[in-house]
């Protein structure tokens, strides 16, 4: 089963280093280990968990990137989770390049 956004690069500095480490963190979480989290850009698609692919898209500013989250039946949860995580991190956490702070 497949989850898809369409995310939109904020950045005036579009995917560098250190959001694309940040979201690399995020979707190396140990509780997202056995999803697939994958971007898509200009017909590459590149693993969310590596940095060095996510660079390797060289989005820009104002580009629109299709996040997929792969997962398994009994999975839905985790899921859900990691979408929220990182569709917080494109519409908020991107700009300062913060992991959120997990809620209480």
């Amino acid at each position: 089963m497949i989850l898809t956004n369409v995310v939109t690069i904020k950045s005036k500095n579009g995917m560098h280093l250190r959001p694309a480490g940040v979201l690399s963190q995020i979707a190396s979480k140990i509780e997202y280990s056995d999803l697939g989290i994958f971007l898509l850009y200009n017909g590459v698609r590149a693993d969310a968990k590596s940095v060095f692919n996510i660079m390797g898209l060289g989005a820009f500013c104002d580009a629109n990137l299709i996040l997929e989250i792969e997962y398994e039946e009994g999975m839905e949860e985790a899921a859900k989770n990691a979408e929220k995580e990182l569709l917080y991190f494109f519409e908020e956490g991107y700009i300062n390049a913060e992991v959120p702070e997990e809620e209480e």
